[in-house]
């Protein structure tokens, strides 16, 4: 499915298409490499590599006392 976005560019529309060829096309890619660099989609295999939190034994007994 897609979506319509619109934007008004500081260049005429023939100079975009001279130097990018498929405008839609570069700015999908540029708006990806955005996203990608931006917000990082972590893995769960890294997650669940990493060492876990140490507590303390007031901590752990506060997890097994029943409400």
């Amino acid at each position: 499915m897609a979506e319509n976005v619109t934007f008004r560019p500081k260049r005429p529309k023939a100079e975009l298409q001279r130097a990018f060829g498929n405008v839609s096309r570069k700015i999908n890619e540029l708006l990806d490499q955005a996203l990608a660099t931006a917000n990082p989609v972590p893995k769960w295999s890294d997650v669940l590599k990493s060492q876990r939190p140490a507590i303390t034994d007031e901590q752990w007994e506060r997890c097994l006392r029943p409400e």
